[in-house]
């Protein structure tokens, strides 16, 4: 979805108003199945236009612990200057972005913000006590009978390092 902003160039427009829900496509459009609020003030600043304003959606997530779907709901602020003084390929090192043609591509602008926005390992709760590494079931749901003190052989180590530096403090 492209905006026009050519009418801010005039002397009678101070600011343009959006309120739009935005669609997304692919990854995004699954995560996001009911698309992105925005609700921004797109301003002129000389050379260019600045967009001021917030991004309000749900994400459907997997929780990295648990392995369930949960909704996370998210609000991005959107503070984004676009100037015509940069050109197209030249945004990578500008602290600007591209403004091509008088338009604003707000699609890609509400997908950068969401991949910047999502979390390394997403959790349905803080407290989220995940899946048994023996048998599967998930702790949130179910306890199991799995021996819950078994050390990975791979960290034995560092353990045996921590019962150490327990020892020497005490």
């Amino acid at each position: 979805m492209k905006i026009a902003v050519d009418r801010l160039f005039h002397p009678d427009v101070a600011a343009l108003e959006i309120e739009q829900n935005v669609r997304l496509a692919g990854d995004l459009g699954d995560r996001y199945p009911d698309g992105v609020f925005v609700r921004a003030k797109i301003s002129r600043i000389r050379h260019g236009v600045h967009i001021e304003g917030t991004l309000r959606g749900v994400e459907r997530e997997t929780c990295a612990r648990c392995l369930e779907t949960f909704d996370r709901p998210i609000a991005i602020e959107v503070a984004e200057t676009f100037s015509e003084d940069i050109a197209p390929g030249e945004d990578a090192a500008a602290t600007v972005s591209p403004l091509v043609d008088r338009h604003i591509d707000l699609t890609d602008l509400v997908s950068q913000l969401l991949e910047v926005d999502e979390p390394m390992a997403p959790l349905c709760s803080p407290a989220c006590k995940g899946i048994c590494p023996m048998c599967g079931i998930n702790r949130n749901v179910a306890a199991c009978e799995c021996a819950g003190d078994g050390i990975d052989p791979r960290l034995a180590g560092l353990a045996s390092l921590r019962d150490e530096a327990e020892s020497e403090t005490i």
